[in-house]
């Protein structure tokens, strides 16, 4: 066996990038070379590279033979050692060219396929959107009488004929009303003189579900009403005295003032006009208290309430049981997309209405005379006593409802929250006709009022 024979080369500890970058003799870690008649050399290898599975190359054919027996089959032979560094470059580029394969596998087409193609699927989504839109029985517009007026916006309404169909009609609006509808959900219902239900007139997402800020206090001072009606009390013969709990919650607020003993009637005054948030709670759990209470007449004759002790008995248990009366007239009145979670409307995602459940709402409550006068009133004086039956703190409360100066409106009530946005239900009437606005997340506080106007000017 000559030398040439007996050579053997062993490459350990060799990695991709020394074999990558052969054009650069710095960076090329020279493998441990092993041979019969030659001198091993040995170099340090880099330490930033991580060591790889190394790499074996015989180059003589007896070594070959002898090493298939260890079943080496993966090793490959080559007759010089700059060779197996070819090699190995080789099989790395041909890995690279792979990979970039993979990534850019996008077919070359010609631009005539490339077009038709293009032209295929916009034909396609063209006929998606069309049978999205297209009502399937098409029926007649009414023409909408515009004479004398000006066209100022347009908004897609659905009308009453019409359970399904979007009917996109212009809003005729008067010169002098510059604003348009910022409303995202809106409906209006008229009735004419004479007349027993209201007919809804125009409407915009009126069933969309959405939190009502305040305006759920029409249903809290619904509720109170219709137990005070059932069980036959008078509104200022209850006597509540005023817990510390109602000075701390926040939002809007009638600034009562805790120890002051005040009727029901006084409460609901200090609940609807300023919209306080402190006497919604402090009614609720009244309420809930007497509703549960077994003498209910005792409280009729002079006693007060003292709502601080009722509330750290069973606080959660009053909440709960009004909440349920709330709701138990939502279901009796039909009102399918709404769920009070709040007495008073702060923001509470479960606390959610709509415009056409307001409607119902609202329908029934323009039949009390009691509620009439209270959100009719632009200005309520009054005092609250004290335990020794003396005259005590002076209260002045007045109606956020700034259309109540103009002539015809005659409530609901407002509402405004982070969540909600401002909102609005009003009741206008004339000698003609009498109708219901609702306006929900209007774009500003004063714009929730132009709105209305708006509504009422198209009938």
């Amino acid at each position: 066996m000559n030398q040439k024979e007996g050579l053997s080369v062993s490459l350990q500890k060799f990695h991709r990038k020394s074999a990558q970058s052969t054009s650069d003799d710095s960076q090329i870690a020279l493998p441990e070379l092993k041979g019969r008649s030659l001198k091993s050399a040995t170099t340090k290898p880099h330490n930033n590279i991580p060591m790889q599975t190394p790499l074996r190359y015989y180059i003589n054919e007896s070594v070959k033979q002898r090493k298939r027996s260890e079943n080496h089959s993966e090793f490959t032979y080559i007759e010089t050692y700059l060779e197996a560094l070819q090699r190995y470059a080789q099989e790395e580029k041909k890995k690279k060219q792979i990979q970039t394969l993979q990534i850019n596998s996008f077919p070359i087409l010609p631009g005539q396929v490339m077009r038709q193609r293009i032209k295929k699927y916009a034909e396609i989504q063209q006929r998606e959107v069309t049978k999205y839109f297209v009502r399937k029985e098409q029926q007649p517009k009414q023409p909408i009488s515009t004479a004398g007026l000006s066209i100022m916006s347009q908004k897609s309404i659905v009308s009453q004929g019409s359970k399904s169909d979007v009917l996109s009609i212009s809003l005729p609006i008067s010169s002098k009303i510059k604003h348009k509808v910022s409303s995202k959900k809106w409906a209006i219902f008229k009735r004419n003189k004479g007349e027993t239900k209201f007919q809804k007139i125009y409407s915009y997402q009126d069933q969309q579900k959405s939190e009502v800020a305040s305006i759920t206090k029409v249903m809290t001072c619904y509720t109170t009403l219709k137990f005070l009606e059932e069980k036959r009390i008078d509104m200022e013969s209850i006597r509540i005295k005023i817990p510390g709990h109602a000075e701390c919650i926040d939002g809007t607020s009638a600034f009562l003032n805790a120890g002051g003993i005040m009727n029901v009637k006084q409460l609901l005054f200090a609940m609807m006009l300023p919209s306080g948030n402190d006497a919604a709670l402090v009614l609720s759990y009244s309420i809930a208290f007497l509703k549960t209470c077994d003498n209910i007449q005792r409280y009729c004759n002079g006693h007060y309430i003292d709502c601080e002790l009722e509330i750290e008995k069973n606080k959660f248990q009053l909440r709960a049981q009004f909440l349920q009366m709330m709701n138990n007239h939502a279901d009796i009145l039909k009102m399918d997309k709404t769920n009070y979670n709040s007495v008073h409307g702060l923001n509470d995602t479960l606390n959610v209405s709509c415009a056409l459940d307001i409607y119902k709402l609202v329908e029934e409550c323009i039949k009390i005379q009691e509620f009439m006068e209270i959100v009719n009133t632009r200005c309520f004086k009054t005092y609250a006593i004290t335990d020794q039956g003396k005259q005590g703190t002076y209260y002045k409360w007045k109606n956020t409802n700034k259309l109540l100066k103009k002539e015809g409106w005659e409530g609901i009530k407002t509402g405004i929250t982070s969540n909600a946005g401002p909102c609005f239900s009003g009741y206008y009437k004339t000698d003609d006709f009498d109708a219901i606005v609702i306006v929900l997340q209007s774009s500003n506080m004063l714009q929730r009022f132009k709105d209305a106007e708006i509504l009422i000017k198209l009938l």
